[in-house]
């Protein structure tokens, strides 16, 4: 009798030794993967998905798995989100993962864009929130798409993936705020421009200019037509005019291009003074060239006739004719028409 014991006792030992090694010390995935927890989702869902990471375990300790989750109280602490497990998690690890409740963030990455519609996208891809549910509540708090051009800050953002429309605002907003700062919000001021005209500004700085260094210079001559009263001027305008009422990119801007949009409030030759919005979403350091622009006399400029991207700048007409012509002779040379 004494030996039928003994030797149930060391079944018994033996089958909890092969449990508790499955569930703390045996690593149960290949490399580390992303594990979401759906908002709405129950915990039968949430074993479910738990399931497809416990084949490795031995036939035992995978039944006993309803058990562990019940003493681990898993279906009271479980919380929807993006969860990453390690390479080296056991079994274990992953509960008390979950149980944490600590989402790892999504990092996203907003660049210069053309549009802002390409946010949209972003947003159905790497998180959980559905577009038009943040569409719409852009739309109940009166805060048109477009009006994102002003707000978004070309920035990695770090978000939760179970994010809610109202917090994914939040957090655009809260990098706006913080991006205007006193010495910014200074720096505006001091050329005599609102936040919002210095990101419409920048916009077009953006759209004209192909290298960061040059930005400044350019900034500072569009601000010394707004300073003077003329028009801005920009071909940048005209080709952004195009691209949204026949979808065309233009290689040329040319005066027909000029004249046939003239009713657009966005034609910088027709109208006077800044577009009602960006043409896009500036980068960063067109931003910082609007508020840290060159002081300078210069009110023309013209492509160089070479490959460089760069600009011939002159105070003059005159001198601004010249430069003009020696650049169409090289787009015609080109057969750039």
């Amino acid at each position: 009798m004494k030996y039928n014991f003994f030797t149930f006792c060391i079944v018994v030992f033996c089958f909890f030794l092969l449990i508790f090694k499955d569930y703390f010390y045996k690593p149960l995935i290949q490399e580390d993967q992303v594990f979401h927890i759906a908002t709405g989702a129950t915990f039968s869902d949430l074993n479910n998905n738990l399931d497809s990471l416990t084949n490795s375990l031995n036939i035992v300790s995978k039944k006993m798995v309803p058990l562990f989750l019940k003493k681990k109280r898993l279906d009271y602490w479980f919380r929807p989100g993006r969860y990453v497990l390690k390479q080296s998690f056991s079994f274990n690890d992953i509960v008390n993962k979950l149980r944490s409740q600590v989402q790892d963030p999504v990092n996203i990455t907003f660049n210069s864009m053309d549009r802002v519609e390409p946010i949209l996208g972003i947003i159905n891809q790497d998180l959980e929130l559905d577009s038009l549910d943040f569409i719409n509540y852009l739309n109940e708090r009166k805060f048109p798409l477009d009006s994102l051009y002003f707000l978004l800050i070309p920035n990695t953002y770090e978000f939760f993936w179970s994010i809610s429309p109202e917090q994914l605002f939040d957090r655009i907003y809260l990098e706006y705020d913080a991006f205007w700062n006193l010495e910014r919000t200074k720096s505006a001021d001091a050329i005599n421009l609102s936040k919002h005209e210095v990101f419409t500004l920048a916009s077009i700085v953006d759209k004209e200019a192909s290298h960061f260094d040059e930005m400044p210079k350019i900034a500072g001559l569009y601000l010394n037509r707004l300073r003077k009263g003329w028009p801005l001027a920009s071909d940048p305008t005209i080709i952004y005019i195009w691209k949204n009422k026949f979808n065309e990119s233009l290689r040329r801007v040319r005066n027909k291009h000029i004249n046939s949009t003239s009713q657009s409030l966005f034609n910088t030759y027709h109208h006077k003074g800044l577009p009602p919005r960006p043409i896009c979403v500036p980068s960063l350091q067109a931003i910082q060239s609007v508020l840290s622009a060159e002081e300078h006399d210069f009110m023309y400029m013209c492509a160089r006739p070479d490959r460089s991207e760069y600009h011939n700048f002159s105070t003059t007409h005159r001198e601004h004719q010249k430069n003009a012509d020696a650049f169409h002779a090289w787009l015609n040379k080109r057969k750039i028409y």
